[in-house]
């Protein structure tokens, strides 16, 4: 007798437009044998016990567009943390008093973060802060937006520079007032250098990161993700943990392409390396057909490394990263590969030179190739918004920026068109960018489209980008994202009905438990045991 696992007695959101409500999901080797109502399931549920649902609404597994989960893991298991807005005596008290510092996993370096410019002293975000507790020991914090850091004089030397180096294109040394000396602000590209100096972790540590980073998804419903900045010591830990049953996650990995800081230091010339050989890193649950690349920077102050459009309608070249010829060059290829490139499109400028760069490859390669990305997709002109369809590029959104409230992130409040860009036919996805965030927890965002005025989606509408449209986005709306017979059983069960507490109240909501392919991976409520 076939070993089958049912669940039953729930109001189950299923997210299949032709059957969208259910009572019962019964389950074989992983995957959704039926899904419908008890009455109808009468004589396959006979003789088998069932998990009661005690009329709890289930809805497909989420999936989380946009995660950086290494980074995250690394970040809050393995590295400083820094009080939120501290000064600088905060900062240097959070740092010495770091367990990790003292005898952590890089002992020649202090990793940390994160700072927030505008709560440090004038004259005080400055190297020499760092120089005179950390003489001898290179230092490296990430600001805020995770798009700049401050350094000390032992971090500089190791990686080369001096104040004889030039401003890369799409970076910036910030120099001490009237001279050349270098404060050890390092804006965007201009992290590079320091960054690629910064030795690897062992694979222990990767792993164990990995590790936590996967239950932490698994905590807040997340069964498939876009994993947006994928290195090789990434892939690696991903291909360990599937090999010993313990990745419960779909994972679309994008590979790092022309930015060195979120590849973990490796070079372009590596980074091109390795898209190449993509295949070698396929597992069961990792799929590697996959790229990311920046575009700009971040729309945030005090840099503000966005690339806009200007009011005759012109496009500032000065902080797009990649050309668009190269972009197109690039897209060609990887198109005609099988391979989706993410793009990180902070401000409209970037918007437009993607979508420019999309439109030359279809015309060359026709539009029969994979879905490509907006990574973002915050701010997308209002001459531009109604090619995205047309072109088949995915609107990833990002609420995690427009729902701090922090003065800080004020700049986004006019972004993210989720009404807009749903009626102009776009597929729109939503990642939680992990990292700036404390975890991927994604119901605030689902209250926050709901909530969002002339932007405002239904509840349908908002399930549907959080679950099968990220599906689709990465070509596996056959396997998961709703739930349907065939389908991997991947669902989760929620403390309150969406579909029956107000709006206000969408945020609060609590995951009770989470199934990935038939297997509970996490559960806050022993009655689902």
């Amino acid at each position: 007798m076939n070993k089958k696992t049912i669940y039953t007695n729930g109001k189950i959101f299923t997210g299949n437009s032709t059957q969208p409500w259910a009572d019962t999901l019964i389950i074989e080797e992983g995957k959704l044998a039926a899904v419908g109502y008890a009455t109808d399931l009468a004589e396959m549920m006979e003789g088998y016990p069932a998990i009661d649902l005690k009329q709890r609404m289930i809805m497909p597994g989420i999936h989380d567009a946009h995660i950086h989960l290494l980074l995250s893991g690394l970040k809050f298991g393995f590295e400083c943390r820094i009080r939120p807005n501290a000064n600088s005596k905060q900062l240097i008290e959070d740092i010495c008093n770091c367990r990790k510092c003292k005898s952590g996993a890089l002992s020649s370096w202090i990793i940390a973060g994160e700072y927030n410019p505008f709560e440090i002293e004038k004259g005080q975000l400055d190297r020499k802060l760092l120089d005179e507790h950390f003489p001898d020991t290179p230092v490296f914090i990430s600001d805020y937006t995770i798009h700049n850091a401050l350094v000390n004089s032992k971090a500089l030397e190791i990686a080369g520079l001096n104040s004889d180096v030039s401003d890369p294109h799409g970076g910036q040394f910030v120099r001490r007032e009237g001279s050349d000396e270098l404060t050890g602000e390092l804006v965007e590209r201009a992290r590079w250098a320091v960054s690629a100096a910064i030795p690897e972790y062992s694979s222990d540590i990767y792993e164990d990161a990995m590790r936590w980073s996967v239950s932490m998804a698994h905590r807040y419903g997340i069964t498939s993700v876009q994993e947006a900045s994928a290195s090789l010591p990434e892939l690696k830990a991903l291909k360990a943990l599937d090999a010993s049953d313990e990745l419960n996650l779909h994972v679309a990995a994008h590979l790092v392409w022309q930015e060195v800081t979120f590849s973990g230091g490796a070079s372009l010339d590596q980074q091109d390396d390795l898209i190449s050989r993509h295949k070698e890193h396929l597992t069961q649950h990792v799929d590697t057909r996959f790229v990311k690349c920046w575009l700009d920077g971040a729309p945030l102050p005090p840099h503000f490394t966005e690339s806009r459009i200007d009011s005759e309608n012109k496009v500032d070249l000065s902080k797009i990263v990649i050309s668009e010829d190269d972009l197109t060059a690039a897209l060609i290829k990887l198109d005609r590969d099988g391979l989706t490139l993410k793009m990180h499109c902070a401000g409209e400028g970037a918007a437009r030179v993607a979508l420019n760069a999309v439109e030359r490859m279809r015309e060359q390669n026709g539009n029969q190739g994979p879905f490509h990305e907006i990574a973002h997709a915050g701010f997308i002109h209002v001459n531009d918004r109604g090619r995205l369809a047309a072109l088949r590029v995915v609107a990833e959104m990002s609420p995690a920026l427009w729902h701090n409230t922090s003065p800080e992130f004020k700049s986004l409040s006019t972004g993210f068109k989720f009404n807009t860009m749903h009626r102009l036919g776009t597929q729109v996805t939503v990642g939680s960018d992990w990292i700036i965030t404390e975890n991927p927890n994604l119901f605030p965002a689902l209250q926050g489209m709901l909530l969002r005025g002339e932007e405002s989606v239904d509840l349908d509408t908002a399930l549907f980008m959080m679950t099968l449209a990220g599906a689709k986005a990465v070509g596996k709306q056959d396997q998961f994202g709703s739930l349907e017979a065939g389908k991997s059983a991947d669902f989760i069960v929620l403390d309150r009905n969406l579909f029956e507490i107000e709006k206000n109240e969408v945020g609060d909501t609590q995951v009770l438990l989470t199934v990935f392919e038939g297997k509970a991976v996490y559960s806050a409520d022993a009655g689902f045991q």
